[in-house]
């Protein structure tokens, strides 16, 4: 792949983007707690979303800083095509979605493990690839991924759950790993991994029973990005 040349002036730092985006975020909701009474009624919840989005936009410049000053990102890696493309689909949850801290918590460990390249490298396409899909799931999702992942990657479970064919027996085994309490919460949420091609469906016509194929039903790719997800490192 040719390599892009960007003129120095045009170069920004990443850490400069997050602080401009905050500052921006910030004076936006300045500007709505000064506007007239009645207008700032309609405005609480935008002020709360607002609110959070700053308390994730902070962790995500400390953690990158931290990570920069650590020396476990290369200087010209937030200049590459990969970290912008990455950056832009994390900016964005931040700006057009919904923004919690489960979702966000695995998109952040996506993005620095990318930046590190220990585990891709910057010409791969696929930390943004699981970007996109973790950013269309909902949080209660990503901890069954989580808890089926955790299952599959522990010997003794895998062993004691062998012989389980029942959808029934797994839902509660997941309700309890992931902390949902309930196996109904699970199979609500169970579609979505599996729409996105991250569980294996259930079998027979009345879906009462499943293949765990020795990862408790966790496909390939959803066994990729927990794999991927892992090497983040907690500075």
């Amino acid at each position: 792949m040719t390599k892009e040349i960007v003129p120095k002036g045009l170069q920004k730092e990443t850490s400069d983007i997050l602080d401009d985006t905050l500052t921006a975020l910030i004076e936006g909701l300045t500007g709505i707690a000064a506007s007239r009474r009645e207008e700032l009624a309609l405005s609480v919840g935008h002020i709360f979303q607002g609110l959070r989005k700053g308390q994730f936009l902070t962790i995500l410049s400390r953690e990158w800083n931290q990570y920069k000053e650590k020396g476990k990102i290369r200087d010209d890696y937030q200049f590459s095509e990969q970290h912008k493309a990455c950056l832009q689909e994390l900016l964005d949850f931040l700006d057009k979605d919904l923004p919690d801290e489960i979702t966000f918590s695995l998109l952040k460990k996506i993005f620095l493990v990318a930046a590190t390249e220990k585990v891709s490298d910057r010409e791969s396409l696929l930390p943004q690839q699981y970007l996109k899909i973790c950013r269309k799931l909902s949080s209660a999702a990503i901890l069954i991924l989580i808890a089926t992942y955790n299952i599959a990657n522990n010997k003794e479970m895998t062993a004691k759950y062998r012989e389980l064919t029942s959808a029934r027996e797994w839902l509660s085994i997941i309700a309890n790993e992931s902390g949902l309490v309930y196996p109904e919460i699970v199979e609500i949420y169970e579609d979505e991994l599996i729409k996105n091609n991250l569980l294996i469906p259930r079998i027979h016509d009345d879906k009462s029973g499943v293949v765990l194929r020795g990862l408790f039903r966790l496909k390939d790719l959803g066994l990729a990005i927990c794999q991927y997800m892992e090497n983040y490192e907690n500075i």
